[in-house]
């Protein structure tokens, strides 16, 4: 029987991000240095985790597409989040921050600084809650 080996983490430096990830990060967190970044290379996945200074956390495919965006405190950079969502959450939730942004098969996945889950299409359009 052959036992397939599963990669761990590798820590890697900013630069050794695809392009892709490393243009998002230099324009939603310019002012945010990495403190850590990793490569996941395994047999089900290969893609890429980034700690930033500010506590933010991005999670990229192997492209260098972002999967989902954690920041503190609801501080998610306005650049992130579709316009389509982040107008809907200003006019339905003006008080509250965005904890994380996910990308899902059907769309997004948002979660307010309440923990509120709010699922919208890959449109932007809001289609439900998530319990």
């Amino acid at each position: 029987a052959v036992t397939p080996t599963m990669a761990e983490d590798v820590a890697i430096t900013a630069q050794q991000l695809p392009q892709e990830a490393q243009t998002f990060l230099k324009t939603n967190f310019a002012n945010n240095k990495v403190v850590a970044a990793f490569h996941d290379n395994d047999i089900s996945d290969n893609d890429y985790t980034v700690m930033l200074e500010n506590g933010a956390k991005v999670e990229f495919d192997s492209k260098g597409k972002w999967e989902s965006v954690k920041c503190r405190n609801g501080q998610m950079p306005a650049g992130v989040v579709p316009a389509r969502i982040q107008s809907y959450l200003s006019s339905q939730y003006p008080t509250l921050g965005i904890e994380k942004i996910e990308r899902k098969r059907y769309g997004y996945e948002v979660e307010l600084t309440n923990d509120l889950d709010l699922k919208f299409d890959s449109n932007g359009k809001f289609v439900g809650l998530d319990d």
